[in-house]
């Protein structure tokens, strides 16, 4: 354990990493609150399964369009001041989202209008935060701070529901939520000002050309192509689930506090797994515990068709935390270490793509699913979906590691 601790505490030794890690938990913190609180809104306002799905369908689609492109200027452009641009735009929305709120005047129309331009915002923040990692930490530490960044997203999960339970139970009014969100991106924004990168590797070639040669690496790079493959897979099912919640919720006869702890207990167990996973010296296996951990995940969500009881209900998301957590972290390991660097931000882009990729067809077709069938029949199908995607992933893989593993040591990740 003393060894483990070591480990992180030497990512930490890194300026750069610190002022990073510090400034992203408070702002996705805020985040969270908000996302709690949106998700609520929308459910009181509409009470339907279909509109919270169709909520998350609008906020999900400029990334489909936007994230490769995104990516493409990445690998061409100032990262830096890139994150300052999306995060100022990011916390004067949610502004905007707050006020309105506040004052009575939010209508259906607007959450969606804002969605919709907080979807094309970040599209654009989520390749340029993930190529970021690798100009502020040294190499050597990268899987640990990719783990670390999981843990610092699930950190932000657990707080940030809760506290969002809390604040509308209290204070009567989802759009204190939004108002603190928008706050929260000023501590990002100043942990920016005093990270220093180090150079990158920029392409010189034109946009277009740029955007084809990212497309072709990713189609004959299997060791890449599978991994984001997988993860197109499991996106129709992992943020699907947390959109329908409050339809859960309302089931077991819950409220918004219940729903914070819900979505919080996910993220407890996503920390504690991010937790061993950051603490690695040297990753091996990784396809082996992504697949063992996805069906953990799988069998989790499946099981909530069984369960009525909210304590029974946290324990088993707690569960499904671990799983997804394992998964994210090792997809995103095996990417992030095998591809090259001048293609990293198109690729990273091409992931943050697959990470939300199908998610707005599955809130769509599952918040139909859940007003037709009931929530706890759509969970046992979006457990199946994961256990047979899950099968396929890792068959693939197989067969890419008996070959590569034979060329170079790098690929004993695999």
């Amino acid at each position: 354990m003393k060894e483990r601790i070591s480990r992180l505490i030497k990512v930490f030794s890194v300026e750069n990493y610190r002022y990073y890690f510090s400034g992203q938990v408070l702002s996705l913190t805020g985040t969270w609150i908000q996302s709690t609180a949106l998700g609520w809104l929308v459910y009181r306002i509409t009470g339907s399964p279909k509109m919270l799905g169709f909520m998350g369908f609008v906020n999900m689609i400029p990334p489909l369009i936007f994230s490769y492109p995104a990516g493409v200027l990445a690998d061409k452009t100032n990262i830096k001041k890139g994150l300052y641009v999306t995060q100022s735009l990011a916390m004067f929305l949610a502004l905007i989202l707050g006020v309105i709120t506040v004052t009575h005047k939010i209508k259906i129309e607007y959450i969606f209008i804002i969605g919709f331009i907080l979807g094309i915002v970040g599209s654009f923040d989520m390749p340029f935060r993930q190529s970021f990692v690798i100009q502020i930490v040294p190499k050597h530490f990268l899987h640990n701070a990719i783990a670390l960044n999981s843990m610092m997203f699930n950190i932000s999960r657990i707080l940030g529901p809760a506290i969002a339970g809390f604040i509308i139970k209290y204070a009567g009014n989802e759009g204190w939520c939004f108002i603190i969100n928008s706050f929260s991106y000023l501590f990002i924004i100043i942990a920016l000002y005093f990270i220093v990168p180090f150079s990158a590797v920029k392409e010189e070639s034109d946009m277009k050309t740029s955007f084809l040669k990212g497309i072709e690496y990713i189609r004959k790079t299997k060791h890449i192509k599978y991994p984001i493959s997988f993860m197109f897979l499991l996106s129709f099912v992992i943020m699907p689930v947390i959109t329908l919640l409050p339809v859960y919720v309302k089931k077991i006869n819950g409220d918004a506090q219940t729903l914070g702890l819900l979505i919080s207990s996910i993220g407890v167990g996503a920390v504690i797994s991010g937790f061993e996973m950051a603490s690695k010296k040297n990753p091996k296996n990784y396809i082996n515990m992504v697949s063992y951990f996805s069906i953990l995940y799988g069998l989790a969500i499946l099981t909530l068709f069984f369960v009525k009881n909210i304590f029974v209900s946290l324990f088993i998301l707690f569960v499904a935390g671990v799983g997804t957590s394992r998964q994210a972290i090792g997809l995103n390991t095996v990417i992030q270490t095998l591809v090259r660097d001048d293609m990293r931000g198109r690729v990273i882009s091409i992931y943050s793509l697959s990470f939300m990729g199908l998610a707005p067809v599955g809130n769509m077709v599952w918040g139909y699913t859940a007003d037709k069938m009931g929530i706890s029949n759509t969970f046992i199908l979006c457990g199946l979906w994961v256990l047979i995607s899950n099968l396929w992933f890792y068959l693939k893989m197989k067969e890419v590691k008996k070959k590569k593993i034979e060329e170079s040591r790098e690929f004993e990740i695999l």
